[in-house]
């Protein structure tokens, strides 16, 4: 039976978006406020910067107004690095971007404010400055390693180690430095009028053995350590594993390593001294018993913040392999009373995290059909192990690669 259901779950998400109502062109007003979502393409720095070069980025996420289209992901932003200076030991940097680049290549004037920097160890003050933190400084690399082998026995001193009061010498560079890839959030400074032509967003027909599948799949991992619901099912995904890893890579996420002692006490030192470790492992969660076969991350340059997906194999079927995830969004490091140790803390908006994902995905070209589907059993609030809310609407997004399989429409 449950073979049954998958086989008429590929079929579904992989329809043809079929496009609803009548495409007609008209200018559409984007308020100030309206938030944008780009990708760096070129690189900035606080040390190598100066004001006037020139910086890019790409849109990641389509803007919508009314279900309508209006802004389309891929569209690029241009303009200059303003400022790249330091002050009291502190970096700072700001940029400005006031031209966006349609996809015909026509340029039209736009005034943005930076409103943060995505998984940043860095903050951005209300005038739109990325500033960065003050410089500290570190253990010696031995006593460093002796502190991290005993906080890794005993987490409580990690405080000790984070602390950095012993044996200090080698100041830490604090520098911003960010590379092509890392993501900003950006906000309109002034209202926008785009001329669009673009119809309504395109969408896939629910279908009731679609929504029957999703039912199937368990909507909470579990913690196996204490046996607590964790993580939300929120992605179901149609592809190869060699497909997934190319996709995923494509879209700038790295796969995680496994756990173990060295990846632990590389993942310490990361948060201790503020660094980013990207192929960072993550804690065990299972589905149905069973832990992750893979695992991806996006990070920048702190180990604190990061986003991440856990990802099951379901099930073959025609050639079809079928990953049911769970993806959620480190927004920073909590010391847990109650288990002696430090944990990351998630956004409790975890849908976010489900769209950033197919927007991810979507944007290297490699998709060849999305659609969320409705879980109405699925509970739409809750709580992680360590106590921190979640939400969610309960939709699960189902996004089928290219090279994934065709079969028939069902009717």
């Amino acid at each position: 039976m449950k073979k049954q259901w998958l086989g008429r779950a590929l079929a579904v998400a992989a329809l043809a978006l079929a496009p609803v109502g009548t495409v007609c062109a008209r200018s559409v007003d984007l308020p100030a406020g309206t938030p944008l979502s780009v990708r760096l393409t070129t690189r900035v720095s606080s040390r190598l910067s100066h004001a006037g070069d020139a910086v890019a980025a790409i849109l990641i996420a389509p803007v919508e107004v009314d279900g309508r289209v209006v802004l389309p992901a891929g569209w690029t932003l241009h303009g200059v690095v303003q400022q790249a200076a330091k002050s009291r030991g502190r970096s700072s940097l700001r940029l400005d971007f006031s031209t966006l680049v349609d996809e015909d290549y026509v340029e039209s004037p736009i005034a943005t404010r930076l409103v943060a920097v995505d998984n940043s160890r860095e903050s951005v003050a209300d005038d739109g400055r990325i500033v960065g933190f003050r410089p500290k400084r570190r253990l010696p690399s031995r006593l460093a390693a002796v502190l991290m082998l005993l906080a890794y026995e005993h987490p409580v001193g990690l405080a000790v180690f984070a602390a950095g009061r012993l044996a200090l010498r080698a100041a830490q560079h604090s520098a911003i430095d960010y590379a092509p890839g890392v993501e900003l959030s950006l906000a309109l400074a002034a209202p926008l009028a785009v001329a669009t032509d673009a119809g309504p967003s395109p969408t896939v027909e629910a279908d009731a053995s679609l929504s029957a599948f999703a039912q199937t799949v368990p909507f909470r991992t579990q913690a196996p350590q204490h046996h607590r619901d964790a993580d939300v099912t929120n992605l179901l995904l149609v592809g190869s594993q060699a497909e997934v890893e190319d996709a995923f890579v494509e879209a700038g996420w790295t796969r995680a390593r496994p756990m173990g002692l060295r990846a632990r006490l590389r993942g310490l030192l990361a948060l201790v001294l503020k660094h980013g470790y990207r192929p960072a492992s993550v804690s065990q969660l299972d589905l149905a018993g069973r832990p992750p076969d893979l695992v991806f991350e996006k990070q920048n340059n702190t180990l604190a913040k990061r986003h991440h997906i856990r990802m099951w194999q379901q099930q073959q079927d025609g050639g079809g392999t079928v990953w049911v995830g769970a993806a959620t969004h480190d927004v920073g490091i909590a010391f847990n009373r109650s288990r002696r140790a430090f944990t990351h803390r998630i956004d409790p908006r975890i849908d976010a995290e489900r769209e950033k994902i197919v927007n991810d995905l979507q944007l290297t070209g490699e998709v060849s059909a999305a659609a969320f589907v409705t879980r109405p059993n699925s509970p739409q609030l809750g709580r992680d192990p360590a106590g921190d809310p979640i939400e969610t609407d309960g939709r699960m997004a189902v996004v089928v690669l290219r090279s994934a399989p065709a079969v028939p429409r069902l009717q």
